[in-house]
């Protein structure tokens, strides 16, 4: 409930306003009936409320003195002045404590009312706010939360976050590690109004929380004291960000401690990677009931390790077909999937003379990197073909410092363009995380990082050397189709903003 106190030296017109607050809007509780200024400010010295209603004409102490202590000592407290006297320095000296609203005798109840609703839905909107900023810290796995949030209700602020119902949202395909800038895109769940799309007619009275997980195709859910109907959920996320990839999710069991958040969710992403079938949507704990165990057969191994021992590697695309043929068969997890294709690796390696980077770390990452960028089972082996002949029985005699010197010069003239790995992978006939390990070691940083580099470096000197010029113009002209973006990225790299740094290099006022 939300409580009120209520000034007024005239009785009838206490009682009046004080039913008329209770009447009108069922979340306000008027807590006290001060008929002076002084009543009111031994009220609040030792009692917390959310509104104060005050006349500003009282004896002894006027509504201004109260007033003037809530805005002093009450920063949480809202102030509304009602009063018969409509002289414009009555309103003015009220506005000095900060005051909003102002409601003149006699109060019209459908004012009245407009206005309660307004103090309502910005207070829950506000304490929302509060709630999702402890959960935040709770995810990042910060602890005493609860213990904080206990302390703050002593001091008035009730703010109780109920049974938390959690959801673990991925689309596409769960990455171990924290994504780069060439396995996806980080405006993934752009068109997705995340907490319209969660909400239904059913729960439309409770709170929902959403957050981005761990990498951008990850989002987790927070149902308050409200179980979720998952599969709804998905359709509902689904058709609102209109998106065509497949998206798994989990549901965890209902939270009463705030401080259990962080472990609570990293159980929920081991639940994804471990069970989620490979390009299924639905909830995943269904899914994975139909979930097949796979394992290479003997002669495949056999086969594999023949090739790799003998160095006779024709027939290699053929065993990786055979392969794909009896994964597609089966329901099998991404997890299943990443194991088989380990599992090859570590064929292949035990006749193969594999480089340093070739450790077990870089192959688990490699392979991951494979199924999440690609969008079918057809792609995950294609890829996987290319970089294993590439990776253990590559091409020794390709020049592959004169190869990136190319791929270099053409960052520097196509910057402008949309380019990324993928489409430069694409260009140059290799495969992507081997097309960034060669630039890698040629250049010391990934493509993408290389064009964003590069972009920046010439917005920054259009900044400076062309002040006429709009930021719209200068994220255009270097290759950021959206300005937004390209402030939220200078600023990242920088410090600070467009208008910030051109004044910062130029003197120029922002």
């Amino acid at each position: 409930m939300i409580r009120v106190l209520v000034a007024e030296d005239e009785l009838p017109l206490l009682r009046g306003i004080s039913r008329m607050i209770m009447n009108l809007c069922g979340d306000f509780e008027v807590v006290k009936m001060a008929k002076t200024g002084r009543e009111a400010l031994d009220y609040l010295k030792d009692n917390y409320v959310d509104v104060v209603f005050t006349d500003i004409n009282m004896p002894v102490i006027d509504g201004l003195k109260v007033l003037e202590y809530i805005h002093a000592n009450m920063k949480k407290t809202v102030s509304v002045v009602i009063s018969g006297y409509q002289d414009f320095s009555y309103a003015q000296k009220a506005m000095q404590y900060g005051v909003q609203n102002y409601l003149v005798k006699p109060v019209d109840r459908a004012e009245l009312k407009k206005l309660l609703e307004q103090l309502r839905d910005s207070r829950y909107q506000g304490r929302k706010k509060q709630k999702k900023v402890f959960m935040e810290r709770a995810l990042h796995g910060e602890t005493g939360i609860a213990k904080l949030m206990e302390d703050r209700m002593q001091t008035g602020e009730k703010l109780v976050i109920g049974k938390l119902y959690p959801v673990y949202l991925v689309m596409k395909a769960f990455c171990i590690h924290v994504f780069g800038d060439e396995t996806a895109d980080p405006e993934i769940w752009k068109d997705c109004c995340l907490e319209d799309a969660a909400r239904t007619e059913e729960n439309e009275a409770e709170e929902i929380y959403s957050f981005y997980g761990r990498n951008p195709n990850e989002i987790l859910f927070l149902f308050e004291n409200e179980r979720p109907d998952i599969k709804a959920l998905i359709q509902r996320v689904m058709k609102n960000g209109n998106i065509r990839y497949p998206v798994g999710a989990v549901a965890g069991e209902p939270l009463t401690e705030i401080d259990q958040l962080a472990q609570t969710v990293r159980k929920l992403r081991k639940d994804v990677y471990k069970s989620w079938i490979y390009g299924r949507t639905g909830e995943i704990r269904q899914l994975r009931e139909t979930a097949q165990v796979f394992h290479l057969p003997e002669h495949i191994e056999e086969s594999v390790l023949y090739m790799a021992k003998s160095r006779q590697f024709r027939e290699f695309d053929n065993v990786l077909a055979e392969i794909k043929g009896q994964l597609r068969l089966g329901e099998v997890t991404q997890y299943q999937i990443e194991i088989t294709l380990d599992r090859i690796m570590m064929l292949l390696d035990a006749y193969q003379n594999v480089s340093d980077s070739m450790d077990t770390v870089n192959v688990r990452y490699s392979i991951n990197d494979i199924v999440v960028r690609s969008g079918s089972l057809d792609e995950i082996f294609e890829e996987f073909a290319l970089w294993c002949r590439e990776e253990l029985f590559g091409d020794q005699g390709q020049d592959k410092r004169a190869l990136m010197e190319r791929l270099d010069a053409y960052i520097r003239e196509h910057y402008k363009d949309s380019i990324n790995t993928k489409h430069l992978a694409a260009r140059f006939g290799l495969v992507p995380s081997y097309l960034s390990k060669l630039f890698q070691n040629y250049k010391g940083i990934t493509p993408n990082h290389y064009i964003q580099e590069i972009r920046l470096e010439k917005a920054k000197e259009l900044l400076v050397k062309c002040p006429d010029l709009m930021t719209k113009d200068i994220a255009q002209m270097t290759g950021y189709a959206d300005p937004s973006y390209f402030s939220k990225v200078l600023k990242k790299y920088t410090g600070m903003y467009p208008s910030e740094y051109r004044a910062a290099h130029t003197g120029e006022q922002p």
